[in-house]
């Protein structure tokens, strides 16, 4: 079983992300919120697997936070969702393009086969 966590500002996108997620085999979505500010103390306590960030122009502040956990527990694995170009980056630095749903989900479950 596999743990995620979405942090989007955009509710609409976040919330049927978690429903696509949540009809994974093996996948649980711990949480959902929309700033980095609520979502560290859910994390921290959580601890989930993978953390779906948004990745958008001028919003760094929760990469940032998310950067300093993820030193902290480098177990887990992000990915940060742009929908401007329809990509998806690995936190490692890998990225792929997310032309559909089922992409997507690879993209996540991808993340979660790959080994630190």
């Amino acid at each position: 079983m596999w743990t995620a966590f979405i942090l989007y500002s955009h509710s609409l996108f976040a919330h049927g992300l978690e429903k696509l997620l949540q009809r994974q085999d093996g996948i649980t979505v711990t949480g959902v919120e929309k700033t980095g500010r609520e979502a560290l103390a859910h994390i921290k306590r959580l601890n989930p697997d993978v953390i779906i960030v948004e990745a958008e122009q001028g919003k760094s502040e929760p990469e940032k936070l998310l950067s300093r956990f993820l030193r902290e527990q480098p177990q887990t694995r992000m990915i940060r969702l742009n929908l401007e170009d329809n990509t998806a980056f690995l936190y490692s630095g890998s990225r792929c393009t997310a032309n559909s749903i089922e992409d997507l989900i690879q993209s996540v479950l991808s993340s979660l086969m790959t080994e630190h």
